[in-house]
């Protein structure tokens, strides 16, 4: 018997649409196993959508748009041509075969292209098989999912230097310029780090110049701040809180490196401006494996720090930096050995997919991933909506997957390596993989990493002459 595909076809109404009617009329032969949606535009077509119909039980998902530069909405296909292909690589790193998603252009005048694509797309999948995606699919046609634990290799560890003079050397300046900020009114808050009673670090928001002593600086100081920065701006403006000019009080926060590059993410969203804000920068040599967290140390540093090749903060008002008095001003290290995702690259879609089904089916579905991120700061999040018309978004093994891929791409472009959503895992999800894997493809692609500078993601902007056009 021949196995016949299910396909689903996002087709742009202005032009890929009437191709496929110019097809009809010119009797071209185009194969039934097509379904056809029918799309204002092919930049219009989520993420989310493909991702569910792959769920769903097709086989293979198809978008159709106008050529790039004959869009109807002017830019559309090129939000298409950006994301989708990066799209595609997301799926493909977890167990997808490439070939099952295809995006291409066709004109409302092409009947003739439309129907080749469709015929070589068609048998392109029906080669492939019946996709195994969908988690349900695979139990029934006997091929079980191994939803059992992936253990990890552990993460490499470095032996470090006794550096507390010097990180005591950068609090007693962190708590200078703290007092200085609040005693002359410059800033109303300073957001930071402090010991708690448990004697593990953690944030801390200082408002009075007199409580500048409670802040410290150590390599147990991983919080990524600038998560507290739009809320604590929000609130200010909300409840009216003026400063001596008037004007709401601006706000001083600690940034390490990767701190840093959030800020200008979320400059370049527009979710503050920079006269809102005083940036406090600490040069950072790393940050302890188990830092916030006093049952989990092995003495050495997180995997993220090994793979940082800067210690300095992109943007900062105020630098500290003190010395070591025997080893200068920090260590460099070797991020050789690293295990990462091409170490997933290398396996079969089959081996990925058994792996990262392993991974989300231990989700709690608790979003603490999505409460530590910066960049997760959608008023409503489009997987946490508990609306009844919303079916599907329950703690299903394909379910949780969709949150996972669908929050990764979100963060495609965005994602300025904190690995903050891996650390407060409950259950070890090694989430930055999927970061980690974005972040190369946006590179390789676009020539972009999120926050060396103020500028929009590549989302967000038309096509250059430079850029990969599918």
């Amino acid at each position: 018997m021949i196995f016949e595909p299910k396909i689903i076809a996002f087709l742009c109404t202005w032009c890929s649409y009437t191709g496929a009617d110019t097809a009809g009329i010119a009797r071209l032969k185009s194969p039934a196993n097509i379904r056809a949606i029918r799309v204002p535009c092919s930049g219009r077509v989520a993420p989310e959508w493909i991702m569910r119909a792959f769920d769903q039980g097709a086989d293979g998902v198809l978008v159709l748009g106008c050529h790039v530069g004959e869009c109807h909405y002017e830019s559309g296909n090129h939000r298409a041509a950006k994301r989708i292909p990066v799209l595609r690589e997301l799926m493909t790193f977890t167990g997808l075969e490439p070939e099952r998603l295809r995006l291409d252009w066709v004109s409302a005048s092409e009947g003739e292209r439309f129907s080749r694509i469709t015929n070589e797309f068609t048998e392109s999948v029906r080669t492939l098989g019946p996709a195994h995606w969908h988690s349900g699919l695979r139990k029934l046609t006997g091929s079980p999912v191994d939803t059992s634990p992936v253990k990890l290799p552990d993460k490499p560890s470095a032996s470090r230097p006794n550096q507390k003079i010097r990180w005591h050397a950068m609090t007693q300046e962190l708590r200078q310029i703290a007092h200085d900020l609040l005693a002359s009114g410059e800033v109303g808050c300073v957001i930071g780090y402090e010991i708690g009673p448990r004697h593990r670090t953690r944030p801390v928001f200082i408002s009075r110049a007199d409580d500048a002593d409670r802040l410290v600086w150590d390599q147990d100081c991983t919080h990524n701040l600038t998560t507290y920065l739009s809320q604590k701006l929000v609130r200010q403006q909300t409840g009216k809180i003026p400063d001596s000019t008037n004007r709401v009080a601006r706000v001083a926060v600690v940034v390490k490196a990767c701190d840093s590059r959030a800020v200008n993410v979320l400059l370049a969203e527009n979710r503050f401006t920079r006269d809102q804000i005083h940036l406090i920068g600490v040069m950072c040599d790393g940050i302890r494996q188990g830092a916030g967290f006093n049952n989990q140390s092995d003495g050495g540093i997180q995997r993220r720090c090994l793979s940082c090749t800067n210690t300095k903060p992109v943007i900062y008002d105020t630098l500290i930096d003190q010395p070591d008095a025997k080893y200068g001003k920090g260590l460099v290290f070797e991020a050789a050995d690293i295990y990462g995702y091409p170490a997933l690259d290398g396996l079969q879609p089959a081996e990925r997919m058994q792996f990262w089904l392993g991974q989300f089916d231990r989700c709690l579905r608790c979003y603490a991933c999505r409460q530590v991120c910066p960049m997760c700061d959608c008023p409503t999040c489009l997987y946490e909506r508990d609306d009844s018309l919303w079916v599907g978004m329950g703690i299903g093994l394909d379910e949780k997957r969709s949150f996972h891929l669908g929050r990764a791409f979100h963060l495609a472009g965005r994602c300025i390596g904190c690995d903050e959503c891996e650390r407060v895992c409950p259950v070890h999800i090694p989430i930055s993989l999927l970061n980690e894997k974005l972040a190369a493809e946006i590179k390789a692609q676009f020539n972009y990493q999120a926050g060396l500078a103020k500028v929009p993601a590549p989302f967000v902007t038309i096509l250059s002459v430079e850029e990969k056009r599918p």
